[in-house]
């Protein structure tokens, strides 16, 4: 483990105190990078629009959707919504303990992860044009958090601060792999309105889960939201996952992920 990357770790332990803003809210959705967070929100934009009889977002962007699913700094918009907020934060080591964790006053948290080959072969593929390096540059990572907006070093620490709160306090935290939510969308908000209790109807569920398939997604993309969003990456995990990649990536596993959020990291996801 590099002493820049411990530096970023305690940094981010320590120094990021957004979680005491989260008592604020009825859930918290968190995401790992490139994880199909657009398309969450989005089912849950539209669902909640229904359920609750208010107009749905006109584009699935980030601020089409930030009335429904907001940040955690922004003021209400519809009064007749719960309060909901998305981040893709890692947690203050505060979280760790249970006199903290109840003195903050937590919300219920949907934790939405997916495999690390399928998050850093999406984020490449989508930001290759401003990452401007080749594919065996960009697996090696930057240890300090500088360089790039999400590599191995970035999951590392996300991985190993959720997965640390996720041990301590699993009934708060509702983990979902993206891969599951792909077999079975409506089953997954489902069981996100109940963890919440949020009380999307039945009907909304499916609605949305339609109106949310990448088809009709394309339909509604934002004029002026960032590019690329619906990205189809054309090569094969297994093609740039192989020989020096995956030696690089094994590596990074090795020194930095001692928690799995319920992946096998080392073999290629379906």
């Amino acid at each position: 483990m590099t002493k820049l990357y411990r530096q970023k770790l305690r940094k981010d332990s320590w120094g990021n105190f957004t979680v005491l803003r989260h008592n604020a809210f009825d859930g918290m959705l968190v995401t790992s990078k490139n994880s199909g967070t657009h398309w969450l929100k989005y089912m849950l934009a539209l669902a909640l629009a229904e359920t609750y009889e208010i107009d749905p977002p006109e584009y699935f962007s980030e601020d089409a959707v930030r009335p429904y699913i907001s940040w955690t700094k922004d003021q209400v918009v519809h009064d007749a919504l719960p309060r909901l907020a998305f981040s893709h934060t890692i947690p203050h080591r505060l979280v760790d303990w249970g006199w903290a964790r109840q003195l903050a006053g937590l919300p219920p948290y949907v934790l939405l992860v997916r495999h690390p080959m399928q998050i850093l072969a999406s984020h490449y593929a989508k930001w290759a044009w401003d990452i401007q390096v080749d594919w065996l540059t960009y697996l090696k990572g930057e240890a300090s958090g500088k360089r790039y907006r999400c590599d191995l070093f970035w999951l590392a620490r996300f991985w190993h601060r959720w997965g640390v709160w996720l041990e301590k306090d699993p009934a708060r935290i509702y983990r979902v792999h993206y891969e599951d939510l792909q077999k079975n969308p409506e089953e997954i908000l489902t069981h996100i309105s109940n963890h919440w209790g949020i009380g999307l109807s039945p009907a909304s569920i499916r609605n949305a889960v339609h109106s949310a398939s990448k088809a009709q997604m394309a339909k509604k993309i934002d004029p002026k939201a960032e590019p690329n969003v619906l990205q189809n990456r054309r090569e094969k995990l297994s093609d740039l996952f192989k020989g020096e990649a995956y030696e690089i990536y094994a590596e990074h596993i090795a020194a930095r992920f001692p928690r799995s959020l319920g992946y096998d990291l080392l073999t290629l996801p379906e």
